[in-house]
């Protein structure tokens, strides 16, 4: 099956607003067998949004549309389809009381702008919004699908996972893939290639694509349906993998290395306790963001000055006049210092400059130390990031929960 994404509204259009809707969208299809050819982005006219819908039906057996659903003056997409489709708009008095009963949910009075909302183009299959007010739109004329989603990317992707993916996959039954995504951190996509190189040719009717992050590297793989049912050549690529990898993965599927980490110490029945300097909360923001945290996170201190270190981590004055607060010396201290504060088996450290002030010759830029106190022992170790100081602080803290978990899973540096 052959899709066209058109993705609607000014504000993309004078870069106010980056275009996430299509990037899901394209993904979502792509990992569900189905081909996205063209993307088109138009402004809120009438004109280009029926000229846009007239040239993605001429080419593609499925459209895609976001954007212009709103009570607003420039929510103009519905009227426009509707006379695409030379459908008149029908006024659905279920839909009216669904908004009301939404709005009076949250407590406040639904304005009147929002009525327009429950007039939908008559015959037009709607979409339920769960999130939102605006339901979706789907039109089928000579087996083409027009699906009409919000530009809101939390209504829109309700409505693609719920309601679009699972009808092109019954209407489609061969339109098969496989996606796993090997999740990978310390280590280059250069370097990755390197290893990996020769033994790809093996495996040359699978997708596979290297999408370096701040934080790491995935290696996303994809198999038609050619290949889905041939376990053992991908039992063969996943040993592969595991021979040249195996230090690196942290995850076969989507699962942040936070997750990872907590699952560890939940079957482990371990605990853990934070101390940050420059990453300044972001490794405990990350651990609570996962459900059951509250089982192995026992707490954490954001300690930023020296004398923060001196009071609530025990970190030795003379420590930090010898060594300076960016040192081995001064992150071995501060992970022991937590662990003890909090009696937990696991204490993380991170100090380093985050920039783009506070440098010297010796101390530059991304400098970062980590420290890692497990059960007796404590492990630190020096890194070098970049200069820019938001990357520094997310290379930081990844970096920081990968070497707990290679402390705890006893994996070589």
């Amino acid at each position: 099956m052959i899709a066209e994404i058109i993705s609607i509204g000014n504000e993309l259009l004078n870069g106010n607003t980056v275009n996430s809707n299509a990037t899901f969208i394209a993904k979502c299809l792509h990992e569900s067998g189905v081909s996205v050819t063209f993307s088109q982005t138009v402004r809120d006219d009438p004109s280009a949004i029926k000229s846009a819908l007239h040239l993605a039906l001429e080419r593609a057996e499925i459209v895609l549309m976001t954007g212009g659903l709103g009570p607003t003056h420039d929510d103009i997409t519905k009227v426009a389809v509707s006379e695409y489709f030379d459908r008149k708009l029908i006024f659905k008095e279920d839909l009216y009381q669904r908004m009301r009963n939404m709005f009076e949910k949250r407590g406040i009075a639904m304005p009147e702008i929002n009525r327009s909302q429950a007039y939908v183009p008559e015959d037009a299959e709607l979409m339920n919004n769960p999130v939102g007010t605006a339901p979706g739109l789907i039109f089928r004329r000579a087996r083409k699908y027009t699906f009409v989603m919000p530009g809101v990317p939390r209504e829109m992707r309700a409505m693609l996972e719920d309601t679009v993916i699972p009808l092109l996959r019954t209407e489609c039954p061969d339109c098969r893939v496989a996606v796993n995504i090997f999740r990978s951190t310390g280590i280059a996509e250069s370097a990755i290639y390197e290893k990996l190189e020769k033994d790809l040719r093996e495996f040359s009717s699978y997708e596979i694509a290297f999408l370096p992050r701040f934080t790491g590297v995935d290696l996303r793989v994809i198999r038609t349906a050619a290949d889905m049912d041939d376990q053992e050549k991908f039992d063969r690529f996943r040993r592969m993998l595991s021979q040249h990898m195996s230090d690196y993965i942290y995850s076969e599927d989507n699962t942040e290395l936070e997750e990872v980490l907590g699952r560890l110490l939940s079957e482990r029945k371990e605990s853990v306790a934070v101390a940050e300097s420059l990453t300044g909360g972001l490794i405990q923001d990350k651990i609570t963001n996962i459900s059951g945290s509250s089982l192995y996170f026992m707490g954490g201190v954001v300690a930023y000055s020296n004398e923060a270190k001196e009071k609530l981590l025990m970190v030795k004055k003379k420590t930090l006049e010898n060594h300076g607060a960016v040192s081995d010396e001064v992150a071995a201290e501060m992970a022991i210092g937590i662990q003890r504060q909090f009696q937990t088996d696991l204490g993380i450290s991170t100090t380093g400059i985050a920039g783009p002030t506070g440098s010297t010759a010796s101390k530059p830029i991304g400098l970062v130390y980590i420290g890692v106190a497990y059960h007796s022992k404590v492990n630190t170790r020096r890194f070098q990031f970049g200069t820019d100081r938001e990357i520094n602080k997310q290379r930081a803290a990844q970096a920081a929960l990968e070497m707990a978990r290679r402390v705890i899973l006893e994996i070589n540096a």
